[in-house]
């Protein structure tokens, strides 16, 4: 099974950019998101990590590989079902102070969804995903291939928590010891990443055991601490 880190950038074929990797692209398409880090994406290939259509593609490129893929929609976001527009009572929305506009992404029961139209006191409402029933092309390029075991460790880490760097991986055998940084201790999502990373390496890695070793820290004790050490410093000079 093979993990590797891709760069990519997905257009609606003949249409507009919806999403990639690349800064720079997300800022000339009108696209960027400042909460994102842009940067090469890990995936295992052939996990459903992304659109089976691309997922496909990637069995056969190797690091350093480019290619422009082209995805049908049974092999992207499934053709558009109209079983998925529904009508909704205006009432739903007011009753949550939320004026509906066409074109409004909402969420309802869970799901998201866009509305199309609002008439006569009902919403119109798509749940269909926004490019369900689209020919997408992505241009893609390998950029690296996890080597161990260890490397596997850091990937799914990227996947879980956004980044690798800062934890202290101890691998033995079936266990592993993980120590996570300060930064990413006061994560508000920290034990859904926690589960989320121990999930993939269960069934990726066929481990057996994943301890979480976090170390917290006074915030006052450590600023009486550098308090005193630049008292000393002063006294020395």
């Amino acid at each position: 099974m093979d993990f590797i880190k891709i760069s990519y950038t997905g257009k609606v074929k003949d249409g507009r950019v919806f999403d990639t990797t690349e800064e720079d692209v997300a800022k000339k398409e009108n696209i960027f998101d400042s909460k994102r880090v842009y940067k090469p994406t890990p995936i295992v290939v052939g996990e459903g990590n992304v659109v089976a259509g691309l997922d496909e593609a990637l069995k056969s490129l190797k690091v350093g590989d480019k290619k422009t893929v082209e995805v049908a929609p049974d092999k992207g976001f499934g053709q558009r079902d109209p079983g998925k527009v529904r009508l909704v009572p205006i009432k739903f929305f007011r009753d949550q102070n939320i004026n509906p506009i066409p074109g409004m992404p909402v969420e309802i029961d869970g799901m998201p969804a866009r509305i199309q139209t609002v008439a006569g006191g009902r919403v119109r409402v798509d749940f269909n995903n926004d490019l369900a029933g689209k020919n997408l092309v992505y241009h893609v390029e390998v950029k690296e291939k996890a080597s161990g075991d260890e490397d596997k460790v850091n990937y799914i880490l990227e996947r879980s928590f956004n980044a690798s760097e800062g934890f202290d991986v101890k691998l033995s055998g079936k266990k592993l010891a993980l120590g996570i940084p300060e930064s990413a201790q006061r994560d508000r999502n920290l034990l859904v990443r926690k589960a989320s990373f121990s999930a993939e390496a269960f069934k990726y890695l066929g481990l057996d055991e994943v301890k979480f070793e976090e170390v917290w820290k006074n915030p006052d004790a450590s600023k009486k601490s550098e308090e005193k050490a630049e008292k000393q410093d002063k006294k020395k000079k």
